[in-house]
C-alpha cells in the first residue's frame, strides 16, 4: 500500500516512507471513508523530512499494482507544541454531500434521477449508478444532498427489497447493491483471523404484532409463531393507516435475532477489498461463524510494514435509511 499527496498545483509526491501509521476505514452508515495518517516531526532533527500538506488538499491510497483504492481531501490536521508527531485526516468526496443541504419537492422522479440532478448541481462526478425504475414523490426540507439521495434510494429499497450504498470509486459517485460484491479472500482460522467474536441478541425482537383500528380495539394479529414458542411473547401495536396495506405493515415490524461479529484479521495485498458494504465468505467452527456475512464497517491499519485489518460483520444486510419530511404520491 502506498499513499501519495497531491498539492494544490497538482504536484504529487510519494510520502509512504515517512508516515508512521496509517488507518484506513469505512462504515456503511457512516458516509464518507475516512484515512488518518500519522508522521514524525521533530524541529530540533535536521534530518527529519520535512512535510507540509494544508487542508482542502488530495491524499491518495494506491495499491500494490499502482491502482487507486481510494482518494480524499484533507479536512483536519493536528499537532502539539511538545509533540514529535502530526496527524493528518482525510475524507472521500462524499463528505462534500454531507456538508451541503437542500430543499426541494421531488415529484415522480426515481432514486437515480435524484442522485444525477443533485451531483450535477453540486460538481460532483456521476459513475455507476444502481437502478431502481421506481418514479417517486417527496418534501425534502433544509436538509443534506446525502440524505435526500438515500431518502430516494431507501424509498425504492421498501418495494425493491434490496440494500443500496453510495461509494466514491476514482472520484465519481458510484451506488451500488449491499453485499452484492462478495470478495475472493475467504476468511479461515488458519490463514486469516486473529480473534473473532459473535454476539447474540433478542432485545429489539418482535414476535407479535397487533393490529388496531381508531378505536384501538384488535382487528388482527400477525405473529412468528416459533420465535413466541422459543423465546417467549414480545409484542407492538400498530394502528391501521389509510392507504397502506395493514397486514404487510404488520409483518414489517415483526423483527428477530441480532447477530453480529467481530474479527481481526491479518492484511496483505488480497485484503484490500475487505471493505464495508461487501461481503465476504468465513469458515470458522469454534464460534460458529461459517457462511457468508455483509461487512458493517471495516479498519485497515498499516505500522511498521504490519497490515491488519478488524471487520465487524453482520449476519444481515444493513442500509442506512431516511424517510422523507412529507411524502406524495409513488
Amino acid at each position: 500500500m502506498r499513499i501519495v499527496y497531491i498539492s494544490r498545483t497538482n504536484q504529487k509526491s510519494d510520502i509512504t516512507e515517512l508516515f508512521i501509521r496509517a488507518t484506513w476505514s469505512g462504515d456503511v452508515k457512516e458516509v464518507a471513508r475516512k484515512l488518518e495518517v500519522s508522521f514524525a516531526v521533530n524541529a530540533g532533527e535536521p534530518y527529519l523530512p520535512k512535510l507540509f500538506m494544508d487542508l482542502g488538499e488530495m491524499l491518495m491510497v494506491i495499491d500494490d499494482e499502482g491502482k487507486e483504492l481510494w482518494r480524499g481531501y484533507i479536512f483536519a490536521k493536528s499537532k502539539s507544541l511538545s509533540g514529535t508527531e502530526v496527524t493528518y485526516t482525510a475524507y472521500d468526496g462524499l463528505i462534500y454531500l454531507t456538508k451541503s443541504k437542500v430543499s426541494k419537492n421531488f415529484k415522480q422522479v426515481t432514486a437515480e434521477q435524484i442522485t444525477n440532478l443533485l451531483c450535477k448541481e453540486f460538481g460532483i462526478p456521476v459513475g455507476q449508478l444502481a437502478k431502481t425504475n421506481i418514479p417517486q414523490s417527496f418534501v425534502h426540507m433544509g436538509k443534506t444532498v446525502y440524505e435526500a439521495i438515500m431518502t430516494g434510494y431507501t424509498l425504492a429499497s421498501s418495494r425493491t427489497k434490496r440494500k443500496y450504498m453510495p461509494r466514491m470509486r476514482e472520484g465519481k459517485l458510484d451506488v451500488v447493491l449491499l453485499g452484492e460484491t462478495v470478495v475472493k479472500r475467504i476468511l479461515t482460522a488458519e490463514t486469516d483471523l486473529l480473534e473473532s467474536t459473535v454476539d447474540e441478541s433478542i432485545d429489539a425482537m418482535v414476535n407479535r404484532v397487533l393490529i388496531v383500528n381508531e378505536a384501538g380495539s384488535v382487528e388482527r394479529v400477525v405473529d412468528n409463531g416459533p420465535w413466541v414458542e422459543k423465546y417467549g411473547q414480545m409484542q407492538e401495536v400498530y394502528q391501521k393507516e389509510e392507504g397502506k396495506d395493514a397486514n404487510q405493515e404488520a409483518k414489517s415490524r415483526l423483527y428477530g435475532m441480532d447477530r453480529s461479529a467481530s474479527v481481526q484479521v491479518i492484511g496483505g495485498r488480497d485484503a484490500y477489498d475487505l471493505v464495508a458494504g461487501n461481503a465476504v465468505r468465513m469458515i470458522e467452527d469454534v464460534t460458529g461463524m461459517t457462511g457468508l456475512f455483509y461487512i458493517e464497517n471495516d479498519s485497515h491499519s498499516f505500522e511498521n510494514g504490519v497490515h491488519t485489518l478488524n471487520l465487524q460483520l453482520n449476519f444481515e444486510k444493513v442500509m442506512d435509511e431516511y424517510m422523507p419530511d412529507e411524502q406524495g404520491g409513488i
